[in-house]
C-alpha cells in the first residue's frame, strides 16, 4: 500500500464522518445533516474586481453591471495560500467540513450558483484533482506542528517518503477556528507557510472569526478574504430544498438578520421573519425549551460555555448561539458583570454587549452599560466606546464623549484597521470633525524622481518642480457630492451617498469628473477667498504627485521601493491588499503612512488621477522617462489616450502601492478603485486651456 493510499484512507474516513453531522433543525422536527445541507458562501472579491487588477477600459460612462462575486470554493482554487474570514455563525466550520466531506468522495462539482440577488447565475467549479483534505480544529497553546500531529500522526514521516514525492497527490490542511490562538495566531500561519515549504503539494486553507484576523498583518504569502452573508435568493433555493418551505408566501428568514446562516437555520426552526437576531432567539428559544425557566436555564449555559466556566464543546457549540443566548442571560445582571468579560475578549464579546444593548433599548440600564463601557483609559476604553457608539442612537454629551474616542482612534491609528474602519464610518455618520480639504504645503526644488523597480518607472532621474500646494487626502465622498448637487453631473458610485461612507475617497470617477470638480472648485474657492486669482485648483503631474509622495527620498537600489513613510515596507501603514480591506475605508484611516509633507493616502486606498498623459498601450506607455516638455501634459489629448494614474489602491500590493509605480487608465474609465486629490497652484498657460468636453459635463 502506497503512502498516499495510507494517507487518503485515513483522511477520507475522518473527513467522511462530516457529512452525517447534523447542521439544521426544521420546523417539524427533523434534522437536516451536512451532506445535504450545506449551502455554497460567497466572498467579498467580485468578477469586476479580478478584471479590474488590469485597471480594464472602461468607457463613456456606461452603466456599471450589478455585482457579481467568486464563491468561497474558488477562492481555495485559486489560492495555494488563503485566508477565509467571517463574522461568528457565518459558516466558516461547515465550509470546510463541507469540503473535506465533497473532497472524500466524488470532490467538488461544476454546478450553477447564484452570484447576486438580481439573477446572476455562473457555474461552479473546482478543477484540482486529487485533493487529500486535513482538517485541523485549532486550540489555544498549540504549535502548527502539535496539531498537525494530532490531526495526522506521522504526517513528517509519510510526507517524506518516497511514496509521497512520487505522487500526483495534493495535502489541502484546513486550520479552522485560527483566531482561537489568539496572540499566537499570526506565528502559526508563519509555522504553516515553513510546512509548505518543506513538502511538495501542500495547499493552505486557514479560516477564522473577523473581528480578530482582519486585524492581522498577514505573513507574506497569505490572501484573505470575507465570506458574505446569505443572498435571499440562497435562502429561499435551501428553504425550498431542504424543507419544502415557500419563504415568500411564510414570511420566514428573509429578514436582513437571517443572512448569518447559523441565524437562518434558528430563523427557519422557530418560524421567525429574520428582522432581527434577537427576535429569532427568541422565537428560537420558545420552540427549543417550551417554557421560560427552561430558556432561561439554557440561556445561562451559553453564558458560562462562552466564558469557559463550562468547558464542553459539545454544549451550544455554535458561538453564535452562544453569544445571542448569554445577551439574554445579562439582560437581568448588573452592567459590570456583562463589560467585565467584554474586557478580557472584545473579539468575543462585542456581539453579546451589542445584542443586550438592542435589548435594554430605551431603558435607563442601556445607558449605564454605555457609561460603564467608557470608563478607564487605554485601548479598553477606546474598543469600548466603538461598542458604546453602535448603542447611541439620540445626539447628547455621551454621545460627544464617545464620539471624541472616535476621533482618537481615527486620528492616532489605535486599535486595528477594523476597528478604526468602524470608528470612522460611525464619525461620518455623526459628523467627522477633521478638515478633509486641507491642504499641505509641498516646496519646489529638485528631487529624485522614478525609479528601476519597475521598466515603466525606469530610469530614476533629477525632476525640478515650482511648490505647490496639495489635498492631505484624497476627495472625500462628501467633497464630491457637494459639486454632484450643486451641478447635477452625473455619478454612478453605488456608495457615495452613503452616510457612513461621507469620509470616504469618492470613487468611480473619470478623469474628465475630476478635471470637472478642480474646475468647479476652483470658481468656489476663489469667490470665497480661500485662494487668490492667480491660483487654480486642478489634478497633479506626475512630478508633483511623486514629489508629494517621497519627499527628498533618494534611489537607493534597483531592488529597493520606495514608500511614503520610507524604503522599508511597513504593517498598518497604507489600505492595500494586504490590509485586506479589498474597499476603500475613512480617509486619514493609517497615519503611519503620511508622506514626507503630511499627506495620507498616497500608497493604497485609490489610484489617483493626474494630468500627465501614458498612451494608447495599457502595458508599456508611449511617454516614458526621463520625464520630459514633450506633449505629455497635454490636456486635449484623444479619448484612446490613457492617462497615468498613481499611488495603488485597496486591492494592490507591496509593488504597486508606493511612491513610484505607474498605472493608466482612460479618461473615460472608473471604476471603484480610482480616484484623485486636488492640487493648487498659479495659474500657468496651460492651466489655462479648457477641455471643451469636461466644460459641456460640468455645465449639464
Amino acid at each position: 500500500m502506497t503512502v498516499p493510499t495510507v494517507l487518503r484512507d485515513a483522511l477520507f474516513s475522518k473527513a467522511r464522518e462530516f457529512g452525517q453531522a447534523p447542521l439544521l433543525s426544521l420546523p417539524d422536527g427533523s434534522v437536516v445533516d451536512l451532506q445535504a445541507g450545506s449551502i455554497p458562501l460567497l466572498v467579498n472579491f467580485s468578477f469586476e474586481d479580478k478584471a479590474a487588477k488590469g485597471l480594464r477600459k472602461l468607457k463613456d460612462q456606461a452603466e456599471p453591471e450589478p455585482v457579481v462575486y467568486f464563491s468561497a470554493l474558488e477562492m481555495v482554487r485559486d489560492h495555494p495560500v488563503l485566508l477565509l474570514a467571517g463574522e461568528t455563525g457565518s459558516g466558516k466550520t461547515s465550509f470546510a467540513r463541507h469540503l473535506a466531506f465533497r473532497l472524500a468522495g466524488e470532490g467538488p462539482v461544476m454546478a450553477p450558483l447564484s452570484r447576486n440577488d438580481l439573477g446572476a447565475v455562473h457555474d461552479e467549479s473546482w478543477g484540482l484533482e486529487d485533493v487529500l483534505p486535513l482538517y485541523v480544529s485549532v486550540t489555544a497553546g498549540k504549535t502548527f506542528a502539535e496539531l498537525l500531529e494530532v490531526a495526522l500522526p506521522k504526517n513528517e514521516a509519510l510526507l517524506s517518503a518516497e511514496a509521497w514525492t512520487k505522487s500526483d497527490a495534493t495535502l489541502l490542511v484546513m486550520l479552522d477556528g485560527i483566531d482561537a490562538a489568539g496572540a499566537d495566531g499570526l506565528a502559526l500561519l508563519s509555522e504553516a507557510l515553513l510546512f509548505q515549504a518543506r513538502y511538495l503539494r501542500i495547499r493552505l486553507l486557514a479560516l477564522g472569526e473577523i473581528s480578530v484576523v482582519k486585524g492581522w498583518a498577514l505573513p507574506s504569502g497569505f490572501v484573505r478574504y470575507d465570506l458574505l452573508p446569505l443572498l435571499k435568493v440562497q435562502r429561499r433555493d435551501a428553504a425550498r430544498r431542504l424543507a419544502g418551505l415557500d419563504l415568500d408566501a411564510t414570511g420566514i428568514a428573509l429578514g436582513d438578520a437571517a443572512a448569518n446562516p447559523a441565524l437562518f437555520a434558528m430563523a427557519i426552526n422557530g418560524e421567525n421573519a429574520g428582522e432581527t437576531a434577537e427576535a429569532i432567539t427568541d422565537d428560537w428559544l420558545i420552540k427549543v425549551c417550551g417554557d421560560a425557566g427552561t430558556a432561561a436555564f439554557l440561556s445561562g449555559l451559553a453564558f458560562d460555555a462562552l466564558t469557559g466556566k463550562l468547558d464542553d464543546p459539545a454544549v451550544l457549540p455554535v458561538t453564535r448561539v452562544r453569544q445571542l443566548l448569554a445577551a439574554c442571560h445579562l439582560a437581568s445582571r448588573s452592567a459590570e458583570e456583562a463589560v467585565q468579560p467584554f474586557r478580557q475578549r472584545p473579539d468575543l464579546w462585542t456581539p453579546v454587549l451589542r445584542s443586550l444593548a438592542l435589548r435594554l433599548s430605551g431603558s435607563e440600564k442601556a445607558n449605564t452599560l454605555i457609561e460603564a463601557l467608557i470608563e478607564g483609559n487605554g485601548d479598553a476604553v477606546r474598543r469600548g466606546a466603538l461598542l458604546a457608539a453602535d448603542l447611541l442612537t439620540e445626539p447628547g454629551s455621551l454621545r460627544d464623549l464617545v464620539a471624541h474616542h472616535l476621533l482618537a482612534i481615527v486620528r492616532d491609528g489605535a486599535l486595528s484597521p477594523p476597528e478604526r474602519e468602524r470608528a470612522g464610518r460611525k464619525l461620518s455618520v455623526w459628523g467627522d470633525p477633521r478638515d478633509l480639504d486641507a491642504l499641505a504645503d509641498v516646496p519646489g526644488g529638485t528631487f529624485t524622481f522614478g525609479s528601476n523597480t519597475h521598466p515603466n518607472s525606469a530610469p530614476p532621474h533629477q525632476v525640478s518642480v515650482e511648490a505647490f500646494r496639495i489635498g492631505l487626502y484624497p476627495v472625500t465622498n462628501a467633497a464630491y457630492s457637494a459639486f454632484v448637487g450643486e451641478t447635477g453631473r452625473l455619478w454612478r458610485s453605488p456608495d457615495g451617498f452613503a452616510e457612513d461612507r461621507r469620509n470616504a475617497p469618492a470613487t468611480d470617477l473619470t478623469w474628465r469628473d475630476a478635471r470637472a470638480y478642480c474646475d468647479w472648485l476652483t470658481a468656489r474657492w476663489r469667490a470665497g477667498g480661500r485662494i487668490g486669482a492667480d491660483e487654480t485648483v486642478r489634478l497633479p503631474t506626475e512630478p508633483e504627485w511623486e514629489r508629494a509622495a517621497r519627499g527628498d527620498q533618494p534611489d537607493v537600489g534597483d531592488e529597493i521601493i520606495v514608500y511614503p513613510w520610507g524604503n522599508t515596507w511597513v504593517d498598518d501603514a497604507a489600505n492595500s491588499e494586504e490590509a485586506g480591506f479589498n474597499n476603500t475605508c475613512t480617509v486619514g484611516l493609517f497615519p503611519k503612512g503620511r508622506s514626507p509633507y503630511g499627506c495620507y493616502d498616497m500608497a493604497g486606498q485609490v489610484w489617483e488621477w493626474g494630468t500627465t498623459l501614458w498612451g494608447e498601450d495599457m502595458g508599456t506607455p508611449s511617454f516614458k522617462y526621463p520625464y520630459a516638455d514633450d506633449g505629455r501634459e497635454r490636456p486635449d489629448a484623444a479619448p484612446s489616450v490613457r492617462r497615468v494614474l498613481r499611488g495603488g489602491c485597496f486591492s494592490s500590493g507591496k509593488p504597486k502601492a508606493c511612491c513610484t509605480y505607474r498605472g493608466s487608465l482612460e479618461p473615460d474609465g472608473f471604476w471603484r478603485g480610482n480616484g484623485f486629490r486636488i492640487v493648487v497652484a498659479k495659474v500657468t498657460r496651460q492651466d489655462a486651456t479648457v477641455d471643451p468636453s469636461s466644460s459641456e459635463r460640468l455645465l449639464g
